[in-house]
């Protein structure tokens, strides 16, 4: 009969469903009346991964409470409710024979543990993965557990909320029964429940390994993080082996590359530097290309920079663009006599493409011919010569322009087009073209220094110096520039490695481009002598959560036992030390660069 369905009338049918059908939502949501619609609506509880936190008989309802709503039924639909808090689910099943399996507060979340492998790389002994299958959708955090007595525990939630997961662990503590706690989050991650697992590794077998000593450790005041120290091995030609230091001097995680069929020569010349995508990128210094490294050692990508015409010197970094910057050496540049000039250009490289987008030669912004011929002749690659002019070492962005430094030449601002906008660097030497781009100093009262020596570089002003082979230069949010001065040949005397009447300093300059003058507002260092000193190699690094600055000379540095680097964190409102770190490596290099980060990279 028309208008009848299974003993009911239409008209009947709609209004038992509109009696029997409720729900109640709470914060704001509404759900829909229908039958399959509120099932529909049930279901998309579990697919938004949304916890039901408990369920409540009341009168001929029930009520399912879940993080983010209640949603009511009429018990006259229900089959039966199955709980199964061992899986963290409860099933329930409607008199229509279909059944819903809802994500629910449960007891041990170890079930979830599926297989765990330590270094799966090979290449990484503190790193590790848990598989897990968890569930239902959510995020993992992850928790390292510190050792009784110190503050190093690392906790990172991390981004990925499908249900099966595998887990990277990070920040391992090496020949230790490590504790590692896998907690189960909300997609904001608010806890739900944890399981533990444990992860035992064995001694680090590295050879030629620096020693460690922590002279100040104010962990309360420090900028929060661990030290990425960008090691080259025993010396410039061996496998570079970059590692991680908590506060308390452990090392916490490291690559060991010299049994990695792709990265086994990698000599990075400056160290790694932590992409937008978390992984990290280096220039290679044996092969000359340009590599993407994950966390766990693996090679991502490579450039071959050889193939484009070009050997890579000192520096890469990653623009804003996503494009690579890259100091290099035209293999194809000459001087006028047809001998090879090195070290003194600069690429823009768009890694989708792999090609070249723009090349700056520094002979067309800088004053070729100004070099000190009287200068360190040690044979160590550290002496200016006519082929090796520029030595640049450094490029970043400043703004719509770059910052370079170029260690014989100075701290160079220039346009995208090649323009010179302004240099920092003793006056003495440039050519008559070049004189309008040189900055003229300030006191600290902001009055031009007139002292034709200081000028000139051959002594310090009480409040200004210029920087001697500089390196790292940082753009500060103020505007300000933050850079290394090495102190190498400092005032065109001969300062080089073994000096003891050398110095390194950090320096902070405020530079008007209207006035085309520099000042200089803070600067450290000077104080600490041959303790503070590297004529090579080298950074800074500005704080931004505390303000702090990092000074980290690297090279030749004295230390308690012997020679290598420091790490020192200072706060520049007191010059107060907050941080300081001895190294002491097995050859004159401690490293490159030492960077404060998080273990974990924010986007994991």
């Amino acid at each position: 009969m028309i208008g009848k369905r299974r003993g009911y009338t239409l008209k009947t049918g709609m209004l038992c469903l509109a009696f029997l059908f409720f729900i109640a939502c709470k914060k704001d949501q509404v759900l829909p009346s229908a039958g399959t619609e509120f099932q529909n609506s049930l279901e998309s509880m579990v697919n938004n991964g949304i916890l039901l936190q408990r369920y409540t008989k009341e009168k001929e309802n029930y009520v399912f409470h879940f993080e983010t709503a209640d949603i009511t039924v009429p018990e006259a639909l229900l089959l039966n409710i199955q709980e199964q808090p061992d899986l963290w689910k409860t099933v329930v099943n409607f008199k229509d024979k279909t059944s819903l399996s809802l994500l629910s507060k449960g007891n041990s979340l170890d079930f979830i543990i599926k297989d765990k492998a330590l270094n799966p790389s090979g290449y990484n002994p503190l790193s590790a993965t848990v598989e897990v299958l968890l569930p239902g959708r959510g995020r993992v955090q992850v928790i390292v557990e510190g050792k009784p007595g110190t503050k190093g525990t690392i906790t990172h939630l991390l981004s990925a909320s499908n249900p099966r997961q595998v887990i990277p662990i990070f920040g391992l503590y090496a020949n230790y029964n490590n504790q590692v706690d896998l907690v189960f989050t909300d997609m904001e991650g608010k806890e739900r429940g944890r399981t533990r697992v444990q992860i035992q590794t064995a001694a680090l077998d590295v050879k030629a390994f620096p020693t460690f000593e922590t002279v100040v450790a104010q962990q309360d005041r420090m900028e929060p993080g661990v030290n990425l120290v960008s090691y080259p091995g025993e010396s410039e030609l061996d496998v570079s082996c970059p590692y991680m230091l908590d506060a308390d001097g452990e090392v916490r995680w490291i690559l060991q590359l010299k049994t990695s069929a792709k990265l086994q020569r990698l000599a990075a010349s400056i160290g790694l530097k932590r992409m937008k995508n978390g992984n990290f990128l280096s220039g290679d210094g044996q092969d000359s290309r340009i590599v993407e490294i994950d966390m766990f050692g693996n090679l991502v990508k490579e450039w071959d920079l050889k193939k484009l015409g070009y050997t890579f010197h000192h520096e890469v970094t990653e623009a804003s663009n996503g494009n690579f910057l890259i100091t290099v050496s035209k293999s194809a540049a000459r001087l006028l006599n047809g001998k090879s000039r090195i070290n003194d250009h600069i690429i823009e490289l768009n890694p989708l493409s792999g090609m070249v987008i723009k090349e700056w030669d520094l002979v067309n912004m800088l004053d070729s011919a100004r070099y000190d011929h009287g200068g360190d002749l040690s044979g160590l690659n550290f002496s200016q010569t006519a082929g090796n002019w520029a030595h640049n070492n450094s490029i970043a962005e400043h703004g719509a322009n770059f910052l370079a430094t170029v260690r014989f030449q100075g701290i160079t601002s220039f346009t995208r087009g090649g323009t010179m906008k302004w240099i920092i660097s003793p006056h003495k030497g440039w050519a008559a073209a070049y004189q309008q781009n040189l900055l003229s100093p300030l006191d600290a009262q902001g009055n031009l220094i007139t002292d034709a020596r200081v000028i000139s570089g051959e002594i310090a002003h009480p409040d200004f110096d210029w920087s001697w082979g500089p390196h790292t230069p940082v753009l500060m949010p103020n505007g300000n520039i933050l850079v290394f001065d090495n102190g190498y040949n400092r005032h065109f005397k001969n300062v080089t490695l073994g000096s003891t009447n050398a110095h390194s300093r950090i320096v902070e300059y405020k530079v008007d481009e209207l006035k085309r003058t520099v000042q200089q507002v803070w600067a450290y260092g000077e104080s600490r002598g041959a303790n503070g000193f590297s004529a090579a190699l080298s950074g800074v690094q500005y704080l931004s959560k505390t303000g702090h600055v990092m000074f980290c000379p690297g090279m030749g540095v004295k230390t308690n036992k012997g020679l290598g680097g420091r790490v020192v964190e200072i706060d520049p409102k007191t010059n107060e030390v907050i941080y300081e770190l001895e190294i002491t490596a097995p050859s004159m290099s401690a490293f490159h660069r030492v960077t404060r980060m998080s273990v974990y990279p924010n986007n994991m």
